[in-house]
């Protein structure tokens, strides 16, 4: 658990630090991006190294908690660890996950294989669009678990979700002849 001191309160998680975007500080799926990037913002002016004198780990502590929970991937693993404790950023427990899973490593890898050998960036903008679509698909499915409290269907979908999110930095990172990294 967190245990910050912002403005001389103790927080104990990401979203006790947005009272604005999260009047009710209860870990919560869908979120309101400019809403959360506003307060953000303001609260950075407060807590700046420049303009705080202990501001430098409040600012630090914004910054985590804000690119933790604009980020889909990050929120999830967050909310998970969060309510049920199960850390997927562990490699072990996400390889778990996988493994009950084979399906997802051979979708993950074929795409990646045809991404490895395209050579027009026409191809590699339709499959980069087929994966943006993907993630999406994923992330309103996440949103219903949340909703749902069905945190083992949100345990698999966020392994899925780290795993179509790689694969879309490949795509940012492509470059033709290049071979190409897949981080898990």
């Amino acid at each position: 658990m967190l245990k910050y001191s912002i403005q001389r309160r103790f927080i104990s998680t990401f979203y006790e630090l947005f009272p604005k975007t999260f009047p009710k500080k209860l870990p919560i799926w869908t979120i309101d991006q400019s809403k959360l990037r506003k307060e953000y913002r303001q609260l950075q002016a407060q807590h700046h190294p420049d303009m705080a004198q202990q501001g430098s780990e409040q600012s630090s502590t914004l910054n985590q908690a804000y690119h933790t929970l604009k980020d889909p991937l990050r929120r999830s693993q967050y909310m998970l660890k969060l309510l049920r404790n199960i850390d997927l950023t562990q490699e072990q427990t996400s390889h778990e996950v996988t493994t009950s899973d084979p399906q997802l490593l051979l979708e993950v890898l074929d795409v990646h294989d045809e991404l490895s050998q395209m050579n027009d960036e026409a191809g590699v903008k339709q499959l980069a669009q087929e994966n943006k679509q993907r993630i999406q698909d994923i992330e309103t499915r996440l949103e219903q678990c949340y909703r749902d409290k069905n945190y083992a269907a949100a345990v698999k979908l966020t392994v899925e979700l780290k795993y179509w999110s790689n694969l879309a930095k490949a795509f940012k990172d492509w470059v033709p002849g290049q071979p190409l990294e897949l981080n898990h």
